[in-house]
Order: C-alpha cells, then sequence, then structure tokens
C-alpha cells in the first residue's frame, strides 16, 4: 500500500497480541542512505509516556489508520538499533529539506513523499516552492543526503507539476 510520509504523524500503535493500543507514532525513521523508512519515534501509552522505537521488521500491518506489531516488546529504547539512533541524534527529517537538480539549481524544499508500507521505501517525492509543486518518481531522485535532496536533470521536468490528486487516494497498485 502506498501512503504518504506524512500521515504517519500521531497514528496510534496496537499490538496484535494485547489487542490493545500500546502508543503513538511521533514520526517516521528515515534513513537517507536507503532512501526508505527503517523505523518509528513511538510515544508509549504509559503513566509516564516514554519515547521508544520501532524497527519496520517489527511491524505486522501498516495502514492510513495505524500500525500493529506483535507485541508491546517490539518497542526498544532508541539506543539499541544504532541506525536509529544516529537518525534521532542527527534530528533527520526528509520533509522540508532543501531539494535542486543536479545541475545545481534550487527547486524549493520536500513537502512530502510517499513510501511503499511493506519496504518502507520512497516511491515519489514531492517538492514545493512558492511558486510550483514537483513530484519526483523514484528512479528521478538521484541523492538523498542527510542535508539536501537531489534530482536528476531532465528537459521540461518543470512542466511535472503535482496532481491536484492526494497520493493516498491513488488506487492500490495490482
Amino acid at each position: 500500500m502506498l501512503i504518504d510520509l506524512s500521515k504517519f504523524t500521531n497514528i496510534p500503535v496496537g499490538s496484535f497480541e494485547a489487542e490493545e493500543k500500546v502508543g503513538k507514532v511521533l514520526r517516521p525513521l528515515l534513513n537517507p542512505d536507503e532512501g526508505r523508512v527503517i523505523g518509528f519515534a513511538v510515544l508509549t501509552r504509559e503513566l509516564f509516556p516514554k519515547l521508544k522505537v520501532l524497527s519496520i521488521q517489527d511491524v505486522v500491518d501498516i495502514d492510513r489508520n495505524g500500525l500493529v506489531i506483535r507485541s508491546a516488546d517490539s518497542l526498544v529504547d532508541s539506543k539499541e538499533i544504532v541506525r536509529i539512533a544516529e537518525i534521532l541524534k542527527k534530528k533527520f527529517d526528509l520533509i522540508g529539506l532543501k531539494t535542486y537538480f543536479q545541475s545545481g539549481e534550487k527547486l524549493g524544499r520536500v513537502s512530502d513523499a510517499v513510501i511503499e508500507s511493506q519496504t518502507g521505501d520512497i516511491t515519489r517525492l514531492y517538492v514545493g516552492s512558492l511558486f510550483k509543486n514537483f513530484a519526483f518518481e523514484k528512479s528521478k531522485i538521484y541523492e538523498i543526503a542527510w542535508t539536501k535532496v537531489v534530482v536528476k536533470d531532465e528537459k521540461n521536468q518543470k512542466s511535472k507539476v503535482r496532481p491536484k490528486i492526494v497520493p493516498s487516494e491513488l488506487p492500490e497498485p495490482a
């Protein structure tokens, strides 16, 4: 299923084993080196809520309404998963990163992205500027770095304006 990256904020996390809500997603954690979501920062549902992390491998199901995990034991301290700890330490967030063509021409900033829920892979990137919005498929993304995003130069690229349809309303791939 394709889901907007921005839709992951504040969705519930439920435990399949306990059949109850165990927390809520604060934000998805994207590894720029891999170009995919590798986990989620989760605020636990306890008397004194704690920040925990969840690897995408521990997620049983993802949809627009929430995440399902096997048990609350899948939520661990951020220091237990080295790649996630680095992302949290650097406060990396794809949304808001400056975006450029390979030629160096500035396009704007990342406004959202679409991920494939099973793998966490970015399938589409949305970039907005003051006057235009752009949509770039995965094949057009040259590099996602810690401080910027670079997309491939192509003639007539600027004519590809973001469609009016919201990505979460797109039909499911067959």
